[in-house]
């Protein structure tokens, strides 16, 4: 997988606000009031130092999750989120049909594709009796000293503080050697853009999130699933795995590799998955992850949705406007 820089982040969010604006009603009103306001932050303001990102303050915010007091300075902050193009994601999005009740899901990270990870999440919100914790696993974009990493910090939100479970952050720790890094979950857009959309359906759940660098050796799926797993006979989780799929490519070839890979997925084929490369997923470790897992729990992979950055971005296709290619979404429920 290629690594992505802080800058091209940044650029990427920025790309996916301008593309989404282009997709649906603008002029909608969203159908929420958020209790704050976020901006994205420019390029420049993405560095290592987080020290303005993350200026202390003396207000408080009730969470809803077991109604715990979280200073706003102790959490971490949603820098992606966008009022505008929440709402005009939320609008666009669909509750899915499925076989059960959803035990896990696959939504993309690429706000461009932000109504799948809506439509996800609403789903998941609709069609489960219980949730105590939303589990997100993503993929790491960033070079660092440590390839699993987590928080125990909850999120400053739009919606409202969440409150982190800190139990399946230990549990990350002690079982997975996890590292704590508080800046890499914040500014790594396959997890952090992912919170907004977590407190707006589930807002008395908590929420923790596990990055996951391609640095990890193979065997990192099972261990990946065995972990969850366990959390699942602890509580009521819902696992949400955050993935883009084929990357680089022309349209009719990128539909070539999502046909791959959805019959890799439908059939449990975790040998194949692990040899594909960009061109069918950009993480087939977290790929494998979701399908292990559900096995585990008795669940069957489903498809609910499938596109990609040329057809949601309903611009014409050319390598001009394209030239690094598209990158495919899926939705996938296990349930």
């Amino acid at each position: 997988m290629k690594l992505c820089n802080a800058i091209k982040a940044s650029a990427a969010a920025v790309l996916a606000a301008i593309l989404c604006a282009g997709c649906g009603s603008g002029t909608a009103e969203c159908s929420v009031t958020p209790e704050t306001s976020a901006v994205l932050p420019d390029a420049a303001a993405i560095t290592t130092d987080t020290d303005d990102v993350m200026e202390e303050s003396a207000a408080e915010s009730k969470s809803s999750a077991g109604d715990v007091l979280l200073s706003r300075s102790e959490l971490l902050k949603c820098i992606y989120y966008d009022d505008r193009e929440f709402c005009s994601n939320e609008e666009k999005s669909v509750i899915y049909e499925t076989s059960g009740e959803p035990l896990c899901g696959i939504a993309p990270h690429h706000l461009a594709a932000g109504h799948f990870i809506a439509g996800m999440y609403r789903t998941a919100a609709e069609k489960r009796a219980r949730t105590d914790t939303v589990v997100l696993l993503a993929p790491m974009h960033y070079d660092g000293k440590n390839t699993l990493i987590t928080s125990k910090n909850g999120w400053d939100t739009a919606f409202g503080a969440s409150e982190c479970d800190t139990g399946a952050a230990e549990l990350f720790v002690d079982r997975l050697g996890a590292k704590i890094d508080d800046e890499m979950i914040q500014y790594d857009h396959s997890a952090s853009t992912h919170i907004p959309f977590i407190r707006r359906y589930f807002p008395d759940a908590k929420i923790v999130c596990l990055l996951v660098s391609p640095k990890e050796p193979q065997n990192i799926s099972e261990r990946l699933a065995d972990a969850l797993y366990e959390l699942s006979e602890m509580k009521s989780c819902f696992f949400a795995f955050s993935i883009d799929f084929s990357h680089y490519l022309d349209p009719d070839e990128a539909d070539k590799h999502d046909k791959e890979t959805l019959e890799a997925v439908l059939s449990g084929d975790t040998d194949r998955i692990a040899r594909f490369t960009n061109a069918n997923v950009d993480t087939p470790y977290c790929l494998n992850a979701f399908v292990r897992l559900s096995e585990l729990l008795g669940a069957n992979p489903e498809k609910a949705d499938n596109s990609n950055t040329y057809r949601v971005g309903n611009l014409p296709y050319s390598r001009e406007l394209y030239p690094e290619g598209v990158t495919s979404y899926f939705v996938y429920f296990a349930s």
